[in-house]
């Protein structure tokens, strides 16, 4: 009894300190004007949330560790993989950006790493969707297909409006990076949209749920993000320090919270 309370007051504790950060990083937007200061913290917060994510992870990895034949150790270390890659992603933007003063290396090396990233992170989900396959059935396919419907109802047509008229004015790498990441983040959502479901409607629903909803929200942060990114990258009117940026510094702190949980719910 005393180790479920003490495990209650740490995840509250958790969710105050990740609710001031999302609230500091928010204001330090919004109320820092456009400049060279908001350039430079912009920059800084960027490896910084992603590290938190990245630990987060480790911290599970070290929880679940037994050998490479154990497939919850191998979804631990993919998870692992892929906020490894985001994390080596933002960490190279920032550089590129303060360090070769290049503002806004869009696309570039770091871009390159966050696609990586997604594909260990598509192979955790899945493996880890595949070890629960005898409870799968018809309807949780479908009504995780319709929960993913209507975000790929809204996302598939903004891209290709997006990149109407446009697509002969801008680079090939340009152009893949801005339908390859909202598209990404779709399928990834959709993915991670049935495991949510397997703990939420199938007789092992209450296990795991919350771990689960914050990892959906957290891509969800995501497809917004990497949307948005998209549009204003090909209107020519993204800066460092866009309010933008606030959707994959949420997404960050939501991941870390979902693997830190996920340790407390398994």
């Amino acid at each position: 009894m005393q180790s479920s309370q003490v495990r209650t007051t740490q995840s509250r504790v958790l969710y105050l300190l990740a609710l001031f950060a999302t609230i500091g990083i928010a204001l330090t937007y919004f109320t820092l004007p456009k400049s060279d200061s908001l350039n430079f913290l912009s920059n800084s917060i960027r490896p910084i949330v992603a590290s938190a994510s990245l630990l987060a992870s480790l911290f599970a990895l070290r929880n679940y560790w037994q050998n490479l034949d154990s497939r919850l150790t191998r979804i631990w270390l993919c998870f692992t993989v892929g906020m490894a890659f985001w994390f080596l992603s933002e960490l190279t933007w920032a550089a590129l950006t303060m360090g070769f003063n290049i503002p806004n290396p869009y696309p570039s090396i770091a871009n390159v790493y966050r696609l990586v990233g997604y594909g260990a992170l598509f192979f955790a989900i899945i493996v880890y969707i595949g070890m629960f396959h005898p409870v799968i059935s018809a309807k949780t396919v479908a009504i995780s297909a319709a929960a993913a419907l209507p975000t790929s109802a809204g996302i598939i047509p903004t891209i290709l409006l997006l990149i109407s008229g446009k697509a002969s004015h801008i680079n090939s790498p340009t152009l893949f990076v801005t339908v390859a990441y909202p598209l990404l983040d779709l399928l990834l959502f959709a993915t991670a949209m049935f495991g949510l479901l397997l703990f939420t409607i199938t007789p092992l629903r209450g296990k795991l749920k919350g771990a689960w909803l914050l990892l959906n929200a957290g891509i969800l942060m995501n497809v917004f993000g990497d949307l948005m990114l998209s549009y204003t990258n090909l209107s020519g009117v993204y800066y460092q320090g866009h309010p933008l940026e606030l959707f994959f510094h949420i997404g960050y702190i939501l991941f870390a919270l979902a693997f830190y949980i996920h340790t407390k719910e398994l």
